[in-house]
């Protein structure tokens, strides 16, 4: 039963299979890119809040770049923790 035909479409079934797997792995993928381009995008933003923060006067900015710098640890954790989520939430049969 294997090689079940699909009587309609006249391909077998593990063909099918086959695709919906193919199909489930591009998705996985595609999230997989777009969270990347999101990190890239946040650690972007990151450096550019630290380079001009560097430029402030010695005193004044260590207490802001310490908490600025806790504030983007937190948001980057959150990111990654979510995308981590979705992942696990939409496992594929790779």
């Amino acid at each position: 039963m294997a090689h079940k035909q699909n009587k309609f479409a006249g391909i077998s079934s593990n063909e099918v299979d086959d695709e919906r797997r193919l199909y489930e792995c591009v998705r996985k993928y595609e999230t997989v890119v777009n969270q990347i381009d999101e990190l890239m995008g946040m650690m972007n933003n990151i450096g550019k809040k630290s380079r001009k923060s560097r430029s402030r006067s010695a005193s004044g900015a260590r207490a802001s770049v310490s908490s600025s710098q806790r504030n983007n640890n937190e948001a980057l954790v959150q990111t990654l923790t979510r995308f981590l989520h979705e992942l696990g939430a939409n496992p594929t049969d790779s």
